[in-house]
């Protein structure tokens, strides 16, 4: 399959503030922060494509966002990424992103649209930094269906071939089974909260979802965090990044 970083695609007509290259120096900061531990989560030199789910316990907790600057923060290092707006439901990467909605994932897996047709293509400003999107497409009457079959497995399946990490941004643990459902395909899940939004017990139950799928957390990404790095640096909305072993022991304490 070809290198789809190379294939022909228009670059978007902007982008808002909050993403890739507009972001502050300290929230870009964060994000290669971000990328350097979920790249030492696995072995070194290792060739095999990564499939990292990107979840939340519920909505409005910044899921997309995280997902679409850890794309971009990947594909800062010359590797060859994909993002997959797997939230059909709420699909919201192309607006972020300000690319073509559809066709998308859904158009997808719901017909035989070929691969390359729904691949779009996030470039920087500068021409810099690309990596590869397929948006969310079509809302169609049955998401997880579409999610969880055979079909979406045999996509993943050729796609790992083409790529050096695919970043899944999923839907709410707490909302609907999606996420949970379609775990078992990704090589680990990063679960994203907003400071002071996500009940604990809300969250303590995603976790446990994730858990009892036997499914690797990678980490947690404290989105809006006003103490810690995002403080020390001054960045207005800010982002904080928490391994699973002592962000998860200081939450239940």
């Amino acid at each position: 399959m070809e290198d789809k970083r190379k294939s022909k695609a228009a670059p978007i007509a902007g982008a808002n503030d909050r993403v890739c290259e507009h972001l502050s120096f300290a929230a870009k900061e964060a994000f290669k922060r971000l990328r350097t531990n979920v790249m030492l989560k696995f072995p070194e030199g290792d060739p095999e494509c990564r499939i990292i789910g990107v979840t939340s316990a519920q909505p409005s907790e910044g899921k997309s966002t995280i997902s679409l600057n850890l794309s971009y923060s990947l594909a800062e290092l010359g590797k060859n990424v994909l993002l997959i707006d797997s939230d059909m439901r709420r699909p919201s990467i192309h607006i972020k992103a300000r690319v073509e909605k559809e066709p998308g994932l859904a158009d997808l897996l719901g017909s035989s649209n070929a691969i390359a047709s729904s691949v779009r293509k996030y470039q920087s400003s500068k021409n810099e930094t690309c990596f590869d999107i397929i948006p969310g497409g079509n809302i169609p009457p049955n998401p997880s269906e579409l999610l969880t079959s055979k079909r979406m497995e045999t996509l993943l399946k050729t796609l790992r071939s083409a790529y050096d990490y695919i970043i899944l941004d999923l839907p709410p643990v707490g909302a609907v089974i999606d996420a949970i459902s379609i775990s078992k395909q990704t090589d680990g899940m990063i679960v994203v909260l907003r400071e002071n939004n996500c009940p604990v017990g809300i969250f303590r139950d995603c976790v446990a979802q994730i858990q009892e799928a036997n499914v690797p957390i990678l980490g947690f990404v404290i989105n809006g965090a006003l103490e810690g790095a995002g403080k020390k640096y001054g960045y207005g909305s800010k982002y904080g990044y928490s391994s699973y072993g002592s962000y998860y022991g200081s939450y239940y304490k």
